[in-house]
């Protein structure tokens, strides 16, 4: 049995940083948020949608996928 506590990306949001610079910022289900940096815009797009919906444990960051892979991936 897996006691390992999850919650569900509820929404994820595009944010620019700084210049060229995005970042998402993924909102969970149990109102917890978390932002993680990610490069171009493209990329953080890329991110936002495929991410969206997901479940993951508690303390698991959402970018499963490197950024680099990620931008091959959107190509």
């Amino acid at each position: 049995m897996n006691d390992a506590r999850t919650h569900r990306v509820t929404k994820a949001e595009v944010v620019q940083l700084k210049g060229d610079t995005y970042a998402v910022t993924f909102t969970y289900d149990d109102g917890t948020e978390e932002t993680a940096g990610v490069g171009s815009k493209e990329t953080a797009a890329f991110y936002a949608k495929v991410q969206k919906g997901e479940v993951f444990p508690v303390g698991i960051h959402p970018l499963l996928l490197n950024a680099a892979q990620a931008e091959k991936l959107r190509r």
